[in-house]
């Protein structure tokens, strides 16, 4: 996707110009974003005192230890160290904090490995430890050294071993950040991805037909039965419209598995007249590491069919049937194409559809 294209997919994003930026920016690089209001400075004595209200709750093991009990079981030295780490974490994304970029075959073993980690208590043998100087870091150690602020991973590519540690490790700092919503006197699931739960809706009301519809279009689209699976998280939150900017009621609901955040994801705005979509955003590095390249004189072979396919979906979504033109964009990497973007115009209107190239997917759409 170019950078004309993704921008215009942040325009209707309700954060500020610099958060689109680094989003963005992001995106771009393959990283994953940090967002700014899990940021907690000066929050140290808090969390002290939230560890020490939390080790007085604990009571016996469970017979087996879920996720949250090993988070919630740390000790009070790895509790401080976790606490200093994200006191000090103030990257734009996430990625920024490691010593080198995780390799695509580390990050395809990752999104399989959390759902062991989160669904089968699967934990590593050992916790990251924490490091004051480079000088303490031995060779092919995975390890967060205080003086650098940063995680350092072996240049050698992680074994399973090494990368549930890192998961585990990622899990413990979004932990720590809901603690540190706690010591303010905040609820932590009101962020979307510090949550641990689904947003509850009643029955018959707006936000479970939304969820309801949601559901059913990710059902037919991708094959996915959310209602089937009790592992997805699904947020449902509403947004009043605006005569004088034109815009209309909506619902947005996020739909993901707790985790690192490279895993699909998905994000739907849905009117909230008749539940038919304004957009649908196929998100994570999953479907992009694994889909097939292509040359640029085969992905152009593959137009006709994306033409008829996007004019199809836009039928489907809109009600339209033949636009005034359609444009095919040009993809950042000519030479090794994996996706395909194209825009419908139907006067006032623009549809913009992105389709994985080796199963004409879609993995985006917006009417705007």
């Amino acid at each position: 996707m170019n950078r004309n294209e993704y921008q215009g997919l942040l325009d209707n994003i309700e954060i500020s110009e610099g958060m689109k930026h680094d989003l963005y920016e992001n995106c771009v690089q393959k990283k994953r974003t940090s967002d700014f209001t899990f940021r907690h400075s000066q929050m140290l004595s808090a969390f002290i005192a939230v560890f020490t209200v939390c080790a007085l709750s604990v009571g016996a093991a469970a017979a087996v230890m879920t996720f949250r009990d090993r988070l919630e079981g740390m000790s009070e030295k790895e509790y401080n160290d976790y606490a200093l780490e994200v006191e000090n974490d103030d990257f734009a994304a996430v990625d920024e904090g490691f010593s080198r970029d995780l390799t695509d075959g580390e990050i395809v073993r990752i999104i399989r490995l959390e759902r062991e980690y989160y669904d089968n208590s699967v934990f590593p043998k050992q916790s990251v430890p924490h490091l004051q100087t480079r000088l303490e870091l031995k060779d092919g150690q995975l390890a967060y050294v205080a003086e650098d602020n940063l995680l350092y991973f072996p240049e050698e590519e992680m074994d399973d071993e090494q990368l549930l540690e890192y998961i585990d490790h990622d899990a413990k700092k979004w932990y720590m950040n809901r603690q540190a919503l706690i010591a303010e006197g905040e609820d932590p699931d009101g962020y979307a991805y510090l949550t641990y739960e689904s947003t509850p809706v009643a029955e018959g009301s707006g936000e479970a037909r939304a969820r309801e519809a949601a559901e059913n279009w990710l059902k037919e689209l991708y094959g996915v039965d959310i209602a089937a699976d009790g592992r997805w998280i699904v947020l449902v939150e509403f947004f009043e419209g605006d005569a004088e900017t034109g815009t209309e009621d909506l619902y947005q609901l996020d739909f993901f598995m707790k985790g690192t955040g490279y895993a699909t994801s998905y994000r739907l705005r849905l009117r909230a007249d008749d539940f038919s979509p304004i957009m649908i955003y196929l998100n994570g590095l999953e479907s992009e590491l694994c889909a097939r390249s292509y040359s640029a004189e085969a992905a152009e072979a593959m137009q006709i069919e994306l033409r008829e396919a996007a004019i199809r979906y836009a039928e489907e979504f809109t009600g339209l049937t033949e636009p005034d033109e359609v444009c095919f964009e040009e993809e950042e990497d000519p030479a090794h194409c994996s996706f395909q973007s194209v825009t419908l115009e139907y006067g006032d209107l623009s549809v913009y559809l992105r389709f994985r190239l080796e199963d004409q997917q879609l993995t985006v759409f917006m009417a705007r």
